[in-house]
């Protein structure tokens, strides 16, 4: 009776040790995701504004202009 009562005690304790862990991991992967999309984000930008010239941003700006365009037919 004790050995079962004990058995199911550590059982819970490692359960909740369990739970913890994957909640810590998420929180660890989503922050990850959200660091990665950001310094992406940083990426773009520094390449759209200091690398394309004015012609080039005018061609991507009316590409993505006709995309859409199109796209709603």
């Amino acid at each position: 009776m004790f050995k079962q009562i004990l058995f199911y005690i550590v059982l819970a304790v490692a359960a909740v040790g369990l739970i913890l862990n994957i909640n810590h991991f998420l929180f660890s992967f989503v922050s990850m995701l959200i660091n990665l999309a950001i310094i992406v984000g940083i990426i773009y930008l520094i390449y759209y504004f200091f690398f394309l010239t004015e012609d080039q941003r005018k061609y991507k700006r009316a590409l993505r202009k006709h995309k859409r365009q199109n796209r709603r037919r």
